[in-house]
């Protein structure tokens, strides 16, 4: 790879870095965050600031991660055989989602249950199952913490079987995106799976045309003004999650990234996008464990009845938690990624076939 691509698709790993910092940031503020919002006795804007924050970029997190995921799974899925990489691009996603969805119900329900004699949330989700069945159902419905990597690794396999039937492929994601965004697909995973198939499919068999757009062109202003006259339409209309200011947001950010990465060297957001997947699996289990030992010491202490706690709170916290939760993530896989414990973050057949390598 000579120079020129290596710095073309630097913006992909910018992008990443960026979209799994504001993953963690969603899972400090809910359900965590917002729940503790009326103990406030000050900084309620500053919290709603973060709340409405979070909501508002919901166009980027997830459609921008499935959109470069699909992206990089081009030549797996068009070009390669089955035996080539099922086991790299299929099994070794399923073996880390369930690997880590058990490990998530371990240190959640037994250590920090066990010691808070609580945990951050009753929502559903597998990480705060009552028992290892329940957790189980809920992993196998894509109610996990670690759902995207459930996700790839069954839209990976959705779009090698049918590569030859794009158009059917695209008629049947739009089918499902508009069915999870108007409810009729209940339950948080399976609406997830099925709302962001589309922007995988896009990545793998449309990058090419969306990353031309996302170039500032004239001939771009016609694909431009097509799509924002969709999505004033869709929000018009009142439809939730819109497609077509996903899709925008989309173009924006890659735009942004190529430019930003012209100018200025983002090696450490760069580095961050090359390793998202330990701060993906490990983030949920240091949210649990901090933000619960904080807001237990701040309620037996009666903390939020300051007003100035509860503005140093408001303000700090999401930025405060994701930077720990993401720095104690990177730190306890420099720990644990060596010897036996490679086999915690990649399929044990494949840590054999690259020592062997």
């Amino acid at each position: 790879m000579n120079t020129t691509q290596k710095k073309d698709i630097t913006w992909i790993n910018s992008l990443k870095g960026g979209c799994i910092l504001l993953v963690v940031l969603y899972h400090v503020v809910l359900p965590g965050y917002a729940e503790m919002i009326p103990y406030l006795t000050a900084g309620f804007i500053p919290a709603k600031l973060w709340i409405s924050f979070n909501f508002y970029l919901s166009p980027l997190r997830m459609p921008a991660f499935f959109f470069v995921s699909g992206y990089l799974a081009t030549n797996g899925i068009i070009h390669r055989s089955w035996g080539e990489i099922f086991t790299r691009r299929v099994t070794n996603l399923f073996y880390l989602y369930f690997l880590w969805g058990i490990i998530q119900w371990l240190m959640i329900r037994g250590v920090s249950n066990a010691i808070m004699g609580g945990h951050l949330s009753h929502n559903t989700n597998a990480a705060w199952a009552d028992s290892p069945l329940e957790s189980l159902q809920l992993m196998l419905l894509g109610m996990s913490s670690s759902w995207y990597l459930y996700a790839l690794g069954l839209f990976f396999v959705f779009a090698k079987i049918f590569k030859q039937q794009k158009a059917l492929m695209l008629i049947i994601a739009l089918a499902l995106n508009y069915a999870a965004v108007t409810k009729v697909i209940s339950g948080w995973g399976p609406e997830s799976l099925a709302q962001y198939l589309i922007f995988f499919l896009l990545g793998t068999f449309w990058s090419n045309t969306v990353l031309r757009w996302s170039e500032w062109r004239r001939s771009n202003f016609l694909p431009w003004s097509v799509l924002i006259v969709l999505a004033g339409v869709r929000l018009a209309v009142g439809i939730p999650r819109n497609l077509f200011l996903c899709l925008l947001v989309v173009l924006l950010c890659i735009a942004f990234c190529r430019r930003v990465n012209q100018y200025f060297s983002l090696r450490g957001l760069n580095w961050i996008g090359r390793n998202t997947l330990q701060i993906y699996v490990l983030h949920r289990i240091f949210i649990e464990f901090f933000a619960m030992s904080i807001m237990l010491y701040a309620e037996r202490h009666h903390l939020f009845a300051n007003k100035t706690f509860s503005l140093l709170w408001a303000v700090s916290f999401p930025l405060a938690m994701t930077v720990a939760s993401a720095a104690c993530s990177v730190g306890v896989w420099t720990l644990l990624n060596r010897g036996m414990g490679k086999n915690l973050f990649i399929y044990p057949k494949l840590l054999r076939i690259k020592f062997d390598g």
